[in-house]
């Protein structure tokens, strides 16, 4: 009876903790010699993926592991613009196939073009890669914000950069480092980076993309709104933190696109704390899910509100 071909202990361990991918080296190192190897791919256990690349069959061909094998193949490259926004969860992200893959300029790869979108850069620090313990290695939160600005519109653009920083994958001195570092007027996404780092709302960082639609949509029309940095003390004890405000006539706008807010209890807690920033003189709008879809007549009533709002405090000073 024929033997069915194994791998070793250290090489299933090996495979395990790396979305299921390996090299001719790591193999021998874990034992497996070319003979071994040969046979377990004629039994189908592994299958060649890359140049001195194999997968094991029975894991899924997942797009991480398609990375980790594209970064084992060419260990000098590193995953980047909107594959490296889905793996690490950014929003904004197009759904496709292809992996963008970045390597040093000059390099030449033997690469399915169909299925790798290739770029290649003069200028990568070490910084700039992060190598995960899968054997992917992906753009740094910093690098990952400048490459993605040949990707996206200025909107979305704009919104990925709010979540870095809220999400704390890193700070706006972080991206402004880069931007002196890498920003040319021959570089793609040069000028939209600088553009966005230079029109960002003054205060914190926007959480959800629509807070960003609401918030430059009101600023394009002239109020000075700052964001995620008013807090105010409500007579209860507590404190809330406004969305969009104009500190100066106690202003503010509120998007309420979680779903929480659409069930009795989110929009008895969003009336009782209506009701508790009246009683401190503040006059907070809400914006929801519903509002976002005709965008334009919401901002228009949102600047009438504001502009009132304006007039009020004016009466009160001549008074």
């Amino acid at each position: 009876m024929k033997t069915v071909p194994s791998l070793t202990e250290d090489a299933m361990l090996w495979l395990l903790n790396h979305l299921g991918m390996i090299t001719t080296t790591k193999l021998s190192d874990c034992g497996v010699t070319r003979r071994a190897r040969d046979r377990l791919v004629a039994a189908h256990i592994i299958a060649p993926v890359h140049k001195n690349v194999y997968r094991i069959t029975s894991a899924p061909l997942t797009l991480e592991a398609r990375c980790a094998s594209l970064c084992m193949a060419h260990p000098r490259g590193f995953i980047t613009g909107p594959t490296a926004g889905r793996i690490v969860g950014l929003r904004r992200m197009q759904k496709s196939d292809v992996i963008d893959l970045s390597v040093p300029h000059g390099l030449e790869l033997d690469l399915d073009v169909t299925s790798v979108r290739l770029r290649q850069s003069t200028k990568v620090a070490d910084t700039d890669i992060q190598c995960r313990l899968d054997g992917i290695n992906i753009a740094a939160p910093w690098r990952l914000a400048f490459d993605l600005a040949a990707d996206l519109n200025p909107l979305d653009h704009a919104s990925i950069i709010e979540q870095i920083i809220h999400d704390r994958m890193c700070g706006i001195g972080a991206l402004r480092m880069i931007a002196k570092r890498l920003a040319h007027p021959t570089r793609p996404g040069s000028a939209l980076f600088v553009q966005t780092l230079a029109n960002r709302l003054p205060g914190g960082a926007l959480e959800s993309h629509p807070e960003l639609q609401v918030a430059q949509a009101l600023q394009a029309r002239g109020v000075p709104v700052v964001a995620q940095t008013t807090w105010l003390a409500l007579p209860n004890g507590r404190r809330a933190r406004i969305d969009i405000s104009a500190p100066e006539v106690k202003w503010g706008v509120e998007v309420d696109v979680h779903q929480c807010h659409l069930l009795l209890d989110g929009t008895t807690n969003d009336k009782r704390r209506d009701r508790q920033t009246r009683m401190i003189g503040w006059q907070v709008d809400r914006v929801t899910q519903l509002d976002l879809l005709d965008l334009d007549t919401t901002i228009d009533e949102l600047v009438t509100l504001y502009e009132q709002r304006c007039t009020e405090f004016a009466a009160r000073a001549t008074a």
